[in-house]
């Protein structure tokens, strides 16, 4: 079991507006247990399989995911199962913020995991922010690879002089100018036009999966 759980269940106390003490008592625990289920601290205490369990029941989602981070939060069992059955692959999800320490070797805490294609189980994902009334609803996870070449109009993972954290953006090359652009959006100016030594490309997305928000 990973240590992603602390940051599922925290997730899931914030989306549902309920407390820790509410959380102890729906699964017979003591007010404090759920509190040093989630420090990072000395006092922490680690939940058995079983209160993770619990936990998911109460939330309504997967005990996989929330044990884990296989699949969403509402991927049933036999659909990861049936995936890996025809061929399938299963990828860590990374935070943009944890993909510096995935590159430097490490330990980078992933958020979940998801089946993809076998023919991309060389990439890893990212989440991709999302915008607008779409970003209530659904998550969106872009599937980087590394070592390709990008070509124009290709999404890429990169950081821009003087960020520490990656972004995703839209690349485009002329002469010797890259014009730079977040995300998907082309429809604006460019907000950076950069050299290629000044541009950092950690990766091309090469395909993206949504899910929908419990």
């Amino acid at each position: 079991m990973n240590t992603g759980y602390q940051e599922r269940i925290t997730q899931l106390l914030k989306e549902h507006g309920v407390t820790n003490h509410e959380l102890a008592e729906a699964i017979g625990k003591g007010k404090a247990t759920i509190g040093r289920y989630l420090t990072k601290g000395a006092t922490r205490t680690y939940p058995s399989i079983e209160d993770l369990a619990l936990i998911a029941q109460y939330f309504k989602v997967q005990p996989h995911w929330l044990c884990f981070g296989i699949g969403d939060k509402h991927t049933h069992a036999q659909t990861l199962t049936n995936a890996v059955n025809v061929g399938a692959s299963t990828v860590s999800v990374y935070t943009r913020t944890e993909v510096p320490r995935l590159l430097s070797g490490e330990q980078a805490d992933s958020v979940s995991s998801i089946p993809v294609p076998s023919k991309h189980n060389n990439c890893f994902g990212v989440l991709y922010p999302v915008s607008g009334a779409l970003s209530y609803k659904w998550d969106c996870v872009a599937l980087v690879e590394q070592g390709q070449e990008w070509v124009n109009d290709d999404i890429v993972l990169a950081r821009l002089p003087g960020n520490d954290y990656p972004e995703f953006f839209t690349l485009v090359k002329i002469g010797a100018v890259i014009h730079v652009w977040y995300g998907d959006d082309t429809s604006k100016n460019a907000i950076h036009q950069v050299m290629d030594d000044e541009i950092d490309v950690i990766g091309v997305v090469r395909w993206g999966t949504w899910s929908k928000r419990g």
